[in-house]
């Protein structure tokens, strides 16, 4: 499914402008959003290898063909889009995605898996070992539902690795993951694969995927009542996922071509709003009755919402106009706009809710603007290429991510920024877990997700996540 929509107007039209006449390398949104088609009539496998242990730190070996078994003895299928290698250096301590393919519904007894080569680090240099003569059979039944995905994982033993001194002899186990508390639990939107990725906090590991709508886009978190909100950017829905089940239980739809892509929840779980980048609205949702209560035309291009902490107010930054915007939720209007003379792109509220902390698009300041009177009060300087941001509530603080993977720290109470740390790729998303005091980090042109100490600020651990990563919701998220 391919959307398109072009819209350039007010000051930004004329920044795009200057930029081609100057032949200047400006960065601009895209106008064109390609959509991965739904899975119709099949269903979709991800194969996950589990991280191994230190014990295979000088490791190397290709799987060079992954097909999965049907039953009654029908012709194997495979799912490896092409060769992959597997480092022990690489997969020390961190889950690797195998395969990720579609497949028709039905009965599976397994997989079938192709070692092509393999080799071991000495002290002399690699050493290379004798694979496997033949295909290594997994036993292990599976079903493939239609318009559903499924998540298996292998584990590799460290135990009689290497055999006879020369021949790699590995031993594999499959199956699915077990269910951690809830309180552990974590989610990412993948919009390019058109799913959800559940993973386990504590071990930042996948145990789950989710198959949504078209585009899955921004998410709120109901902590209270065990819900999960995912706007389905292509399919003009928002699907709510049972946290307890991790199956989704209802779909709100809202009108064609609204394109919701931010989400916000009131405090209080009731009430859900929806930035339509599609229609250039705001939906007013009631989460008891799962309909569109009201319905706001503001300016164009909502990119970003963000919810009082009263839960009675809104505030909707505007990418296109340049424009922030103050709702009544209750009453359901709009109270408020004032210009900001820059390009919003995030936003996040102070701990008291009396400021609201923007990055703007070819900026290198953070506008700190007045929640009741809607003027910018203070630009503190953080350098250009910010893309989003996450107030700390429990200081105050405001962690600007970059594309770059920097992620700066703000004292607003001084003016300025204190600190900074660097993650290996762009820091696209960022939320703070309360229970262990961690920084995680989603790192969309690289498919990860780093956890880092907010104390230290070091990373103690790391995951990879689907193509197309776009925000990300924990339990105990503050």
């Amino acid at each position: 499914m391919v959307q398109v929509k072009i819209v350039h107007t007010g000051r930004r039209f004329l920044f795009l402008l200057a930029c081609m006449l100057l032949g200047a390398g400006c960065a601009v949104p895209q106008a064109r959003t390609v959509y991965k088609e739904p899975l119709g009539d099949r269903g979709e496998l991800y194969l996950y290898l589990q991280p191994l242990p230190q014990e295979m730190l000088p490791l190397r070996f290709t799987v060079s063909d992954i097909s999965v078994i049907p039953e009654e003895g029908a012709p194997l299928l495979p799912v490896l889009a092409e060769e992959i290698t597997v480092s022990g250096k690489d997969a020390m301590g961190i889950q690797l995605r195998l395969a990720a393919s579609a497949l028709p519904p039905g009965r599976y007894r397994g997989v079938s898996l192709t070692i092509g080569k393999a080799e071991i680090g000495a002290e002399n240099g690699d050493v290379d070992l004798l694979p496997p003569d033949e295909a290594i059979t997994l036993e292990y039944g599976f079903t493939i539902l239609r318009g559903a995905s499924l998540a298996l994982f292998i584990d590799l033993s460290h135990e009689f690795l290497v055999t006879d001194g020369y021949r790699f002899t590995p031993r594999f186990a499959m199956g699915q993951a077990s269910m951690p508390p809830r309180n552990y639990l974590g989610f990412v939107s993948n919009a390019a694969e058109n799913i959800v990725t559940v993973f386990n906090k504590k071990s930042m590991e996948v145990i789950r995927v989710i198959h949504t709508g078209i585009g899955p886009r921004g998410m709120a978190l109901d902590q209270r009542n065990g819900r999960v909100y995912v706007a389905a950017a292509g399919d003009d829905v928002i699907e709510v996922i049972n946290i307890a089940t991790l199956e989704i239980i209802g779909r709100i739809r809202l009108h064609f071509g609204d394109e919701p892509t931010e989400l916000a929840l009131t405090p209080d779980g009731g009430t859900l709003l929806s930035a339509n980048y599609g229609s250039g609205t705001v939906s007013i949702i009631s989460t008891r009755s799962m309909a569109e209560d009201e319905r706001l035309n503001l300016d164009p291009d909502p990119v970003w919402i963000v919810t009082g902490r009263d839960g009675r107010s809104a505030f909707v930054l505007h990418g296109m106009s340049g424009t922030v915007s103050f709702i009544d939720i209750a009453g359901g209007r709009l109270l408020a706009a004032a210009p900001l003379e820059e390009f919003p792109l995030r936003g996040a509220l102070s701990r008291d809710g009396d400021h609201l902390y923007i990055i703007a698009e070819y900026s290198t300041v953070l506008l700190v603007v007045d929640t009741g009177s809607l003027e910018v009060v203070e630009r503190i300087f953080i350098g250009g290429r910010s893309v989003s941001a996450k107030t700390d509530p429990k200081n105050n603080r405001v962690y600007v991510g970059k594309d770059s993977g920097e992620v700066v720290v703000v004292e607003p109470a001084s003016g300025m920024y204190i600190d900074s740390f660097q993650v290996k790729h762009g820091a696209d998303f960022l939320t703070i877990e309360g229970e262990e005091n961690v920084l995680l980090v989603l790192s969309a042109a690289d498919n990860r997700v780093s956890k880092l100490n907010l104390v230290s600020k070091r990373k103690v651990a790391e995951m990879h996540t689907g193509d197309g990563g776009h925000a990300m919701v924990v339990m105990g998220e503050l």
